[in-house]
């Protein structure tokens, strides 16, 4: 009997076992898959759409960001010259230099390049003469000054007893010039 039992387990392991057949899907199955593939479609879209409207409410808060940077910088801007003029106007009046002089020659940006830029201007406007030359008080003129004029230097300087002289001399030239 041993023999038998050999020859039906030889059999068995000789054979290969038949596959296993596949299971199909009935119309019912079939239909929940292509039912659940086009919710995950529309789901997948739908994530898109929802991710493509998130980054552009990012961008515009971005936008809003650099916006309001650039705005802080340009009012920063704004109020660091406002300084810097009401600075060179302080100068000027302290040194007692023209609008049209501070705007040509005050061109520093801290006060003290701006007042040692004043205190030059005042030492090189003191050696060249405006005005009308006063006789006895300096360089004399090319050209004689008229009466009228040397009584106005006179006054510009603050010699009144020399302008009072020149008036009467004005006014005697008068007298002699009606006669």
């Amino acid at each position: 009997m041993e023999d038998n039992t050999e020859t039906v387990e030889a059999v068995e392991s000789d054979s290969q076992p038949e596959p296993e057949p596949k299971p199909t899907l009935a119309d019912a199955g079939k239909k929940a898959l292509a039912e659940e593939r086009r919710r995950a479609a529309a789901a997948e879209k739908e994530a898109k759409a929802l991710k493509a409207r998130l980054d552009a409410i990012e961008a515009e808060n971005l936008s809003r960001e650099e916006k309001a940077v650039k705005e802080r910088d340009e009012a920063a801007a704004r109020a660091a010259q406002a300084e810097a003029e009401a600075l060179r106007w302080r100068i000027a009046a302290k040194h007692g230099i023209s609008d049209e002089d501070a705007e040509l020659f005050l061109t520093g940006a801290d006060e003290d390049t701006l007042s040692r830029q004043a205190e030059r201007f005042q030492v090189l406007s003191a050696k060249t003469p405006k005005g009308t030359h006063v006789p006895g008080v300096g360089n004399q003129p090319t050209a004689p000054a008229s009466l009228a004029e040397q009584i106005q230097a006179a006054e510009r300087s603050g010699d009144f007893k020399l302008a009072i002289s020149l008036k009467s001399q004005q006014l005697a030239e008068l007298a002699r010039n009606n006669k």
